[in-house]
C-alpha cells in the first residue's frame, strides 16, 4: 500500500484558506469570493488528477506514525469519487456565489463555506472514528451558521432546529465511539474492523445503534431528518444547494463505511455482527424516508420545501441501495448519490435565480416561466427528468441498478422494487406538474429573465453532466463499480490497504 502525503492538501487547503479569508476580505469582499473559487478549483482538479492518474488507493500518514499507532487519511475508490463530487459541486456553487452572495457578511459567508467543504472532505477521507466526530463538528458549526445566513427570519428557525437535532446526533455518535474504544482500545477504523470479533456482542450492537442514529442525522434518514424541510426552506438557495449537494454526501460515506467495514463481514452479501442486523435497520429507515419524503413533497405548494422533501426521499433511495450489501447495491447507492447531488444542487440554484427576479417560490408562481426564460425552464426540466429516472438522463441508470440489485438480493428486498416505482410515480406527479405549469401556462407579465454569466455557468455545467451521464453512464459507472468493490471487500478492500500487516480476528 503506497503513501501519498501531499494529498493531505485536500483537507488542509480549504481549512487553511477558510481562516485566511478575513485577510483577503480586508482588501476586497469580491476578492474573498474569488479566493473561494480558486481554492475549490484546486480541490477539484487535484482530486481529478488523483483519479485520472490512478494514484489511489493510498494512505496519508500523519506525523510519520504508521496506522494504527498514528492518524491517517485513506483515499480509496469510494472516497475518490465522492471527493471529486464534493469539490465539483462546491466549485460550481462558489462560482454561483460570485453573483448571489452580495448581502450580509460576504467575507464570513466565504469562510464558513470553505470550512464546510473542507470538513466534508475530511469526513470522507479520515481513517479514525474520533476524527469523524471532529469533522462532524466542523461541518456542523459551519452549516448552522450558513443556514442562518440571509435576510429572512425563517432562516433562524431552520438553523436552530438543525443545531438541536445535529447536536443530539453528534452526542449519540460520540457515545458509540466511547463504547467501541472501551472494548478495543483503538480508534482506527481498519484495526477496529479487523478485531471486531474480540468485542462483547451485545455492547457492540448497542454501539452500532448509537453510531447509526448519530450518522442518520447527516444522511437525512427518518426519523432523524426532521430538520431538513425548515432548514432547506429557510436558508438562501446557495446554502440549500450546499446542504443537499455536499452535506449529505459525507454523512452517507461515513455511515456505510462504518456499517460495511467495521460491522460487515466478507462474502457475497454484507451481513452485520451482533444481535441486530444493522443493515436491515438502515433499509427500513431508508424505506420509511422514501415514502414519507415523497408523500410530503407531493403535498407541498412551495417549490423550495418540495425540493427539500424530495432530497429526503432521494437519500432514502441511496440508503436502500447501500443496505442491500452487494456490489450491485453499493454501485446503485454511489450512482444514485452522484445523480441526486448534481441534480438537486442545480435545481436549488435555478430557484435562486428565479426568486431573485421577484418571482415567488410557490408552484403557481412558476406558471409561464418558459415565456420569461427558456434557459431556466429547460435546465429545471433536465433536473426533474433525471430525478424521475427517465432514459437519457443520469437518474435512469442509478434507479435501474437499484432495481437490479434488489432482484439479485431477493427476499424482502423485492419490496424495494415497489418502493422505487412508487417514488418515481409520486415524483412524476409533482415534478411534471411544475414543468407543465412552466411550459403551458401564460404568465401575467412576460418580462424576460436575463441570467448573468456567473449563475449560468454552474447551471449549464450541471445540465451537461446530467445528460452526459445519461448517454454515457460509464463516466460514473466505472468508478462507482470500483467503489462498490472496495466497500464490499472488507479486508482486501480497506483493512489491508490501511494496515497491510494486520490479521483479522
Amino acid at each position: 500500500m503506497k503513501t501519498y502525503n501531499i494529498a493531505a492538501l485536500l483537507v488542509g487547503v480549504p481549512l487553511l484558506m477558510a481562516f485566511s479569508i478575513p485577510l483577503f476580505g480586508f482588501i476586497s469582499k469580491q476578492l474573498a469570493k474569488w479566493i473561494t473559487v480558486l481554492t475549490l478549483g484546486f480541490e477539484f482538479f487535484f482530486a481529478l488528477y488523483i483519479f485520472l492518474w490512478h494514484i489511489y488507493p493510498f494512505n496519508v500518514i500523519m506525523g510519520n506514525w504508521v496506522p494504527p499507532f498514528g492518524e491517517n487519511l485513506y483515499i480509496g475508490p469510494f472516497a475518490t469519487v465522492l471527493i471529486i463530487l464534493v469539490s465539483f459541486v462546491g466549485l460550481m456553487i462558489s462560482i454561483y456565489n460570485l453573483w448571489s452572495a452580495n448581502h450580509g457578511d460576504v467575507v464570513h459567508f466565504a469562510l464558513l463555506f470553505l470550512m464546510f467543504v473542507g470538513g466534508s472532505i475530511g469526513l470522507i477521507s479520515t481513517g479514525d472514528i474520533f476524527n469523524i466526530f471532529i469533522f462532524m463538528e466542523i461541518t456542523g458549526i459551519s452549516s448552522y451558521a450558513l443556514a442562518a445566513y440571509g435576510p429572512e427570519r425563517r432562516a433562524l428557525g431552520g438553523a436552530f432546529k438543525y443545531l438541536v437535532v445535529s447536536s443530539i446526533g453528534s452526542t449519540l455518535y460520540l457515545f458509540g465511539v466511547l463504547l467501541i474504544y472501551t472494548q478495543l482500545g483503538t480508534l482506527n477504523i481498519a484495526e477496529i474492523a479487523a478485531r471486531i470479533s474480540q468485542t462483547t456482542s451485545g455492547l457492540l450492537t448497542f454501539a452500532g445503534i448509537l453510531l447509526v442514529a448519530g450518522l442518520a442525522v447527516e444522511a437525512e434518514l427518518f426519523p432523524f431528518n426532521g430538520w431538513v424541510p425548515d432548514t432547506y426552506t429557510g436558508a438562501v438557495n446557495p446554502v440549500s444547494a450546499t446542504l443537499s449537494g455536499i452535506g449529505s454526501v459525507g454523512g452517507v460515506y461515513v455511515l456505510f463505511r462504518i456499517l460495511m467495514t467495521v460491522f460487515g463481514k466478507d462474502g457475497n452479501f454484507v451481513s452485520t455482527y451482533g444481535n441486530i442486523d444493522l443493515m436491515s435497520l438502515v433499509a427500513i429507515l431508508g424505506s420509511a424516508t422514501v415514502v414519507i419524503g415523497e408523500l410530503s413533497a407531493l403535498a407541498q405548494k412551495n417549490v423550495k420545501k418540495m425540493l427539500a422533501y424530495s432530497s429526503m426521499a432521494q437519500m432514502g433511495l441511496v440508503a436502500i441501495g447501500f443496505s442491500i450489501g452487494s456490489k450491485m447495491g453499493s454501485y446503485a447507492g454511489v450512482f444514485q448519490l452522484v445523480n441526486h447531488s448534481v441534480a438537486k444542487a442545480m435545481m436549488f440554484l435555478i430557484l435562486g435565480v428565479i426568486v431573485s427576479f421577484g418571482i415567488g417560490e410557490r408552484i403557481d408562481d412558476m406558471k409561464g416561466l418558459w415565456y420569461k426564460s427558456p434557459f431556466l425552464t429547460i435546465t429545471f426540466t433536465i433536473g426533474s427528468l433525471s430525478l424521475l429516472g427517465l432514459p437519457l438522463f443520469g437518474g435512469f441508470w442509478s434507479k435501474f441498478a437499484l432495481v437490479d440489485a434488489s432482484i439479485q438480493r431477493g427476499g424482502w428486498y423485492d419490496f424495494v422494487i415497489a418502493i422505487v416505482l412508487f417514488a418515481s410515480v409520486v415524483e412524476a406527479f409533482y415534478y411534471l406538474r411544475i414543468v407543465g405549469y412552466m411550459f403551458t401556462s401564460k404568465p401575467i407579465s412576460t418580462d424576460k429573465i436575463k441570467v448573468s454569466v456567473s449563475p449560468a455557468v454552474p447551471i449549464v455545467a450541471f445540465s451537461i453532466l446530467i445528460i452526459a451521464i445519461g448517454v454515457f453512464p460509464q463516466i460514473v459507472g466505472g468508478i462507482s463499480w470500483n467503489a462498490a468493490h472496495e466497500l464490499t471487500d472488507k479486508m482486501g478492500g480497506y483493512v489491508l490497504n490501511v494496515i497491510p500487516t494486520i490479521v483479522g480476528h
